[in-house]
Formats: structure tokens, C-alpha cells, sequence
């Protein structure tokens, strides 16, 4: 009876592991079409599996993210050899999934340490991702063909998002793109409960050290204006279409000539 018992619990459980990545999945067409598939999402919470489950479940909120950034990568971004620099990587999902996926060198710069920890355990055994500690508001970006900002100048204010963006442009190699995804100011009621939100994620200390900080979303013609006083040009931008709450803007720069 015993050794019956704890089959059925073993069953269970396993039945659970495995209806996580599906639900995960389901979860990710909340915030828009992309290519992450199924497998993407089982491999990442097997990767994440010897955290404790509350790391777990921050990898998963941020996988679930994706879909509209990874679409976008692979319209803009070209898959020939070059260095990408992900900015602000957090726990390292979106550098996991490109590092697995593509030739190129994937560097990811994380001030959080807990959250840099996350990031290198769960990508310890892919040979083309390193991530190293730094403030990406204080240091010299390396020279890339490729730089993401995905929800990180929202963080600073606005002469810091500026001096971020001049060092990014100094740092793009010729034809080099910035890939910028953050939230904007429409629709409204989006952008009302994305600054919520962040508010209370800034105050519990979530990204670094806690602070009574506002998020600083601009409006389209802010991130514009910011944009090409920062020599860039604008070569694509676009809403990020979804169900979800946050109010998401994409934008694909390059260096101006």
C-alpha cells in the first residue's frame, strides 16, 4: 500500500512538472504572437529547477513576457556573427533563449546580484552566454553589433536614459541595431496600472535597493525625441500588441550618420 501510495504521488507531481511549461506557454499569447515555443518553455523551467520555487516562479513571470520581444529579434536582429549585449538582463531568460538559439556571443550586465545569481545558474551550461555585475547607467558598454534595452530605462531618469543611449550609439559597430522595448503612456488605463505596479515593485526593493521611486514611462514622442538626441536614428517602432495590462513600445535604432 505504501509503495502504491508513492507511486500515485510521484505520478502526480511528474504530471505537474509537466503541465507547467504548457500552462507557461498558454500564458505567454496573453502578451502577444511570437516564435516561443513549448519546448522553449520546458527546457527553461528545467533549467530553473533546483531553484527554491520562489526564484522559480520570478524566472517564469518573466519568460511569460517574451513573445513580442523574441518576435522582434528575429525580424531585426540578424543571426551573422556579432556580440549581443542585453542590458539590464535580470535573470537571464531572454539572453538564455537567444544564446540557445543562435552562434552568437551573448553578454548580459546585471546590477541585482540576486538576480545575477539566478541568471548564471541557470545558463551555466551554455557555452555562448557569460553575464558579468555592473550598473549600466555608469559603465563603458563594449563595442557590439547588437545592444537590447528591454524594460530597464524606465529605471532611471531621463538624463540617465539619455547618457545610457549616447554610450550605446558610441558602442554600435556599423550597421549595428538597439533594440529598445519599454512602456509608454497609451493606452491609458495600460500605462496607469503598469506604473502601479512597478511602483510597488520599486518600493519592495524587487529590482535592487528599495526606493519610493516612480517608474519614468514617456510617451511616444518623448522616447522619440530622446532617441535622436542621442545619435540614433529610428529605423522601425511599433505598439506591442497584447492582452496584457502594460502599455509596451518597441523601438529598432541605429547609429546616425
Amino acid at each position: 500500500m505504501q509503495n502504491q501510495a508513492y507511486k500515485q504521488i510521484l505520478f502526480r507531481t511528474n504530471r505537474r512538472k509537466q503541465m507547467i511549461p504548457h500552462i507557461l506557454y498558454q500564458l505567454s499569447r496573453i502578451f502577444g504572437d511570437g516564435p516561443l515555443t513549448n519546448q522553449d518553455c520546458r527546457q527553461i523551467t528545467d533549467s530553473c529547477s533546483s531553484l527554491s520555487f520562489s526564484d522559480q516562479m520570478r524566472v517564469w513571470t518573466r519568460l511569460i513576457c517574451l513573445q513580442p520581444i523574441l518576435k522582434a529579434i528575429n525580424q531585426y536582429i540578424p543571426t551573422t556573427p556579432g556580440r549581443i549585449i542585453d542590458l539590464g538582463s535580470g535573470y537571464g531568460v531572454l539572453s538564455w533563449l537567444l544564446a540557445s538559439s543562435r552562434k552568437q556571443e551573448i553578454l548580459g550586465i546585471e546590477v541585482s546580484l540576486p538576480r545575477l545569481a539566478i541568471a548564471q545558474q541557470i545558463t551555466k551550461d551554455i557555452q555562448n552566454l557569460t553575464f558579468e555585475h555592473g550598473d549600466i547607467a555608469n559603465i563603458a558598454v563594449e563595442p557590439s553589433s547588437t545592444i537590447l534595452l528591454i524594460d530597464v530605462l524606465c529605471l532611471f531618469p531621463i538624463g540617465t536614459q539619455q547618457r545610457i543611449l549616447f554610450s550605446c550609439a558610441d558602442s554600435l559597430t556599423n550597421n549595428g541595431i538597439l533594440l529598445l522595448k519599454d512602456n509608454t503612456t497609451i493606452p491609458k488605463w495600460k500605462f496607469h496600472y503598469a506604473s502601479l505596479e512597478e511602483r510597488v515593485k520599486l518600493f519592495l526593493g524587487i529590482y535592487s535597493i528599495p526606493t519610493l521611486e516612480q517608474p519614468n514611462y514617456l510617451s511616444p514622442d518623448t522616447w522619440r525625441n530622446l532617441i535622436t538626441r542621442s545619435n540614433l536614428k529610428i529605423r522601425d517602432e511599433f505598439l506591442v500588441k497584447s492582452l496584457a495590462p502594460y502599455p509596451g513600445i518597441i523601438y529598432i535604432c541605429q547609429k546616425s550618420s
